[in-house]
């Protein structure tokens, strides 16, 4: 039952995770959140360039890596959060499969009540309902202090 409860926590914790890390991975990619609004792209060591062919170039190569970093970053950060997610997932669906199977092939005293096996549902089914309701709370939170 604990492991079955862990595995209900994990992945549960790790599919808002990744839905939270869309988020907020969409209001970084908002114009408000461009390049040329962050700080970084008014850089006093180009700036301080005299010659405006070469800092312009200078600049656009800057703003290119900086950009292309950015991007990997994202992509890395989402491949990350939906493998742990799919693990997660998978682990859960395993263990949920052996006390299944354990249910057809143990002897009727050595079997989980069914009450037990209701216990541990509705036990999985809150934890899902706490950790979405964190995850709402803390998504709302940012859609406000980014507004």
């Amino acid at each position: 039952m604990t492991q079955i409860c862990r595995n209900q926590y994990e992945q549960e914790t790790s599919e808002q995770e990744y839905e939270w890390l869309k988020q907020k991975i969409a209001y970084y990619n908002l114009p408000s959140q461009s390049f040329e609004c962050s700080t970084i792209s008014h850089h006093p060591c180009i700036d301080s360039i005299q010659n405006l062919t070469i800092r312009e170039a200078l600049m656009r190569q800057f703003k290119d890596v900086a950009i292309q970093s950015r991007i990997t970053l994202f992509n890395m950060y989402l491949k990350s959060a939906e493998d742990q997610r799919e693990e997660y997932k998978k682990k859960h669906e395993v263990n949920i499969k052996k006390m299944d199977a354990s249910q057809h092939t143990l002897n009727n005293i050595e079997k989980l009540s069914s009450t037990l096996v209701q216990l541990i549902n509705e036990r999985c089914n809150k934890i899902s309902q706490r950790i979405q309701y964190i995850y709402k709370h803390k998504r709302e939170s940012f859609q406000s202090k980014s507004n």
